[in-house]
């Protein structure tokens, strides 16, 4: 990494020439014009709210790496081995959010910036998605998530006249640059294209709604006591989701209420609907008979405690026998 140390004051100690020895990119959107130094007041970064948009980032910006990357600007200078935040030409801040806050809670009056024009036929949005998720390698930075590109690849989709194919995303995320694995990469487009195509076939519930939409159709056959518990399945819900529901129904038979299991599937289309509705029965019976078998145990032997705690992990240092159970 190279840096080269700054001044705060204006005229500040900025030199383009300290990226005289940087490869310019390529980018498939946008052409270079070049390295300039702008004040940082002048770049465009938030919304008319004064909120910082980072769009590439599917959670906004991070404020502990504005952090980090303050006290890397403060102590190091800047670094000039790595792509400087880019901007149109007119100031729009493409790439470099994070940085731009940093700059901002520094003080500083000028940055260097790489400007960028628009290749015909691209849009900004198109551009913030090849640099704003491929281009996180300055130092310190924070890589691009799963999260954060499932995020641009469905603002991806949206401008588009067609829903893609499930190729068509794994093609347009290849596109960017990224570390995931190809594994990763399809089990995320497919979850993105069948959370579309669900929707255009599909009505969706939530758990509470689900619970409302139950009262509402069984109104003159609940008795009141029940204890509805909506399950959303998608298919690929993990252990931890069951075992909650399970813990849930559990709770409700031990104050006495009878529990109505109602499904609910979440994330598929109408044509594999009834295929996922037949696994979480499965999943349902499986939990059914994990419940039979604790009460025959329970009935055999009346001491039987699901729960048998056999001590604690001795963990107090010079206090407690590290061979023993507590």
């Amino acid at each position: 990494m190279k840096f080269f140390q700054i001044s705060t004051e204006i005229p500040s100690n900025l030199d383009v020439s300290w990226f005289d020895n940087f490869e310019l990119p390529d980018f498939k959107t946008a052409d270079v014009i070049g390295f300039e130094i702008r004040t940082c007041e002048s770049i465009i970064y938030t919304n008319e709210n004064g909120q910082v948009v980072n769009i590439a980032r599917s959670t906004g910006t991070d404020y502990d790496n504005r952090d980090k990357i303050s006290t890397s600007i403060q102590s190091n200078g800047i670094q000039v081995d790595v792509l400087p935040p880019v901007i149109l030409n007119n100031g729009t801040s493409v790439d470099g959010f994070t940085r731009g806050a940093s700059l901002k809670k520094l003080g500083m009056q000028e940055w260097i910036y790489l400007v960028v024009d628009l290749k015909e036929g691209s849009n900004i949005e198109d551009l913030k998605d090849e640099i704003g998720l491929g281009c996180n390698n300055h130092s310190p930075s924070k890589p691009a998530t799963l999260d954060d590109f499932e995020s641009r690849l469905r603002c991806w989709i949206d401008r588009q006249e067609f829903t893609p194919t499930v190729d068509e995303c794994v093609v347009w995320w290849n596109c960017i640059p990224h570390s995931f694995t190809q594994k990763g990469v399809r089990n995320r487009c497919e979850k993105v294209i069948s959370n579309i195509n669900s929707k255009k076939s599909m009505i969706s519930f939530n758990v509470e709604d689900g619970r409302r939409k139950v009262e509402e159709i069984l109104k003159d056959k609940l008795s009141g006591t029940e204890y509805i518990l909506p399950i959303n399945y998608n298919g690929k819900s993990n252990n931890t989701y069951m075992q909650r529901s399970f813990c849930q129904a559990l709770e409700a038979v031990s104050r006495g209420q009878d529990v109505l299991t109602i499904g609910m599937v979440n994330n598929v289309t109408a044509e594999r609907a009834d295929e996922e509705r037949k696994k979480l029965k499965r999943e349902i019976a499986k939990y059914n008979k994990i419940f039979r078998a604790a009460a025959t145990r329970y009935n055999n032997d009346p001491d039987f405690e699901l729960f048998d705690l056999g001590g604690f992990l001795p963990q107090k240092l010079d206090e407690e026998d590290p061979t023993q159970l507590v």
